[in-house]
C-alpha cells in the first residue's frame, strides 16, 4: 500500500515561499485559489520583503541605455557583478515623436521598500514601478501646474513627487509638492501638497489635500531625487529661484501628521558660490544624507537628530589612483555604505553627451583614500552583456530592495468601476451626487456617461 504524501504545515510552506524570488512567488499565485489569497496578503508580503533583503547588499537599480538597443533596468550587487537584467523598459515611456531616439526614464524618488516613482520624460507621465517584478502603474493627474492667466505664461511651473511609507497603516504614500507660478520677487506663487495612497483599500484613484498646513515658502528642487527615512519625505528646496545658496534648506515632510518642516544645512558647510544642483540627497544608514560638492573633495553629512548634521564622510579625489577612476567632476553620487561604513559605494554617469566619460563603480575608503572599481575588468563587455564601462550611458541610480508590492489599481478602472455604480442611481440622486467633487459631476455629465445609463435602463426594462 502507497503511504500518502505528507503535507507540509501551512507556516512552513509560507516560508518556503517566502524565500522565493519576487517573480516567481507572483507565479505561484496562479496555483489555487487559497495560494493566491495566502501570496496576496500584507502579511506574506512584509515577510517576503524581509528575508528578501536581509543578504546580498547593497543592490543598485540602474536605469540605462546602451547603444540602439533601448533603456533597461538592470540590478547589481556583489553576489551579480555583471548585473542582472530586470526588465526592457516599454517603449512608450521612452519614444519621443518629436526628438530621435530613446530617452531614460527619471527616477524621481529613491526606492522604498519595494517601490520607486518613475517619470516618463517622453509623455510627462510619472508612474509607480515595483522593479523586482516589472509592474508599473501611472499615477492619476494631479492639481494643475501653471500660471492664473495669460500674461503670466513665462513663469515657472513645475511638481515635485516624493514616496514614503506608512508604518501605521503599511501603505506607500506619493507626495505631490506643486506650483502655480511665481511673484516678482521670484517667491512661489500658491504652492500646494496632496498625497495619494497606493493599494489602499480606499483607494479612489485620486490625489487629496493634506490633513493639516501647505508647504513652506520656498521651492523644492524638480531636477533632484527626493529620499524618505524615519517617516519623514525630503527635499532639497530653496527660497526663491536662482537662490544664493547660503539660502539652501532641506524640506521634511511628516507621513504621521503630514506637516512639513524645514531643516537649515550643516552649520560647517562654506558653501561658497555652490549652487543647488551641486548637492544631493540620500539615504546612507538609515538617515538622511546630503553629499556636497566641495572640489577636489566631497562632504557626506548624516542628518542624526532633528536638525543635528555630523561630517561622516570627507572623499578627496584629488590623489592620481582616485582620479583614474573618477575622472569626471559631476554627477557623482553615495547610493550605500559596506564593511560596517568603512567603505562607500560611489556612482559617476556616463555622460550621454560627452564620449570620453565612462560609467564608473568604485568603493572608496576614507580612512586611507583608497578606491577601486566594482565592475568586471573587462570594460568593454561583461560575459552576460549587461554592465560595461564605456558603453552604458546611466540616467539614474538607487538602492533596490526586492518586493512583491503591486503598483496600485490604473485609476482609470477605478474610475469605471465607480462609473458602473453611479448608473443604477435614480436620477434625483444624481443630481445631488454631482455636488460632491468635480470627478463626479464630470463623470455624471459626460456623454459616455449618459449613453450608457440610458442602455442600461433600457435592459432592465426589457428584462422586467
Amino acid at each position: 500500500m502507497v503511504e500518502p504524501c505528507p503535507v507540509l504545515p501551512d507556516d512552513v510552506l509560507e516560508d518556503i515561499l517566502a524565500r522565493l524570488p519576487a517573480k516567481s512567488a507572483l507565479r505561484c499565485r496562479c496555483l489555487s485559489h487559497a495560494w493566491a489569497a495566502r501570496l496576496s496578503s500584507d502579511h506574506f508580503a512584509d515577510r517576503h520583503f524581509r528575508l528578501a533583503n536581509r543578504q546580498g547588499g547593497p543592490r543598485i537599480l540602474l536605469l540605462h541605455v546602451r547603444g540602439s538597443r533601448g533603456p533597461k533596468a538592470h540590478m547589481w550587487s556583489p553576489d551579480h557583478p555583471a548585473g542582472r537584467k530586470l526588465m526592457d523598459i516599454p517603449r512608450n515611456l521612452t519614444f519621443d515623436p518629436r526628438k530621435p531616439g530613446n530617452r531614460i526614464p527619471r527616477l524621481v524618488t529613491q526606492h522604498c521598500r519595494g517601490l520607486v516613482v518613475l517619470d516618463a520624460t517622453a509623455t510627462g507621465i510619472q508612474y509607480v514601478y515595483n522593479p523586482s517584478t516589472g509592474r508599473m502603474s501611472p499615477l492619476p493627474e494631479g492639481r494643475p501646474t501653471g500660471c492664473s492667466s495669460p500674461s503670466e505664461s513665462s513663469k515657472k511651473k513645475y511638481a515635485s513627487l516624493g514616496l514614503g511609507y506608512d508604518e501605521q497603516t503599511a501603505r506607500h504614500i506619493v507626495v505631490r509638492i506643486c506650483y502655480r507660478g511665481y511673484y516678482a520677487d521670484k517667491l512661489p506663487l500658491d504652492p500646494r501638497c496632496e498625497i495619494y495612497v497606493v493599494n489602499s483599500s480606499m483607494e479612489t484613484g485620486l490625489w487629496r489635500p493634506t490633513r493639516s498646513d501647505r508647504p513652506p515658502a520656498g521651492w523644492v528642487n524638480q531636477h533632484g531625487t527626493s529620499v524618505f527615512a524615519r517617516g519623514h519625505v525630503y527635499w532639497l528646496g530653496q527660497p526663491r529661484l536662482k537662490s544664493p545658496p547660503q539660502e539652501m534648506f532641506i524640506v521634511s515632510f511628516s507621513l504621521l501628521h503630514e506637516t512639513f518642516g524645514a531643516v537649515p544645512p550643516p552649520p560647517a558647510l562654506d558653501l561658497g558660490s555652490k549652487s543647488l544642483a551641486e548637492h544631493r540627497l540620500t539615504v546612507l544608514d538609515g538617515h538622511p544624507c546630503l553629499f556636497c560638492n566641495m572640489w577636489p573633495s566631497y562632504d557626506v553629512y548624516l542628518l542624526r537628530e532633528a536638525d543635528a548634521w555630523d561630517l561622516r564622510y570627507r572623499i578627496d579625489t584629488s590623489p592620481s589612483r582616485v582620479r583614474k577612476l573618477l575622472p569626471y567632476r559631476d554627477g557623482l553620487q553615495p547610493i550605500a555604505s559596506i564593511d560596517d561604513g568603512h567603505r562607500i559605494v560611489l556612482i559617476q554617469p556616463r555622460s550621454p553627451w560627452l564620449c570620453a566619460t565612462s560609467f564608473r563603480l568604485c568603493a572608496y575608503a576614507p580612512a586611507t583614500g583608497d578606491a577601486h572599481s566594482l565592475l568586471q575588468a573587462d570594460s568593454n563587455e561583461s560575459s552576460n552583456g549587461l554592465l560595461a564601462h564605456k558603453t552604458m550611458a546611466l540616467g539614474h541610480a538607487a538602492l533596490y530592495e526586492e518586493s512583491i508590492l503591486p503598483t496600485g489599481q490604473r485609476h482609470e478602472d477605478i474610475i469605471f468601476a465607480m462609473s458602473l455604480v453611479l448608473r443604477r442611481l435614480p436620477e434625483c440622486t444624481l443630481l445631488k451626487i454631482m455636488c460632491v467633487c468635480k470627478t463626479w459631476r464630470a463623470i455624471i455629465q459626460s456623454d459616455r456617461f449618459a449613453h450608457k445609463r440610458r442602455l442600461m435602463c433600457w435592459h432592465d426594462f426589457i428584462h422586467f
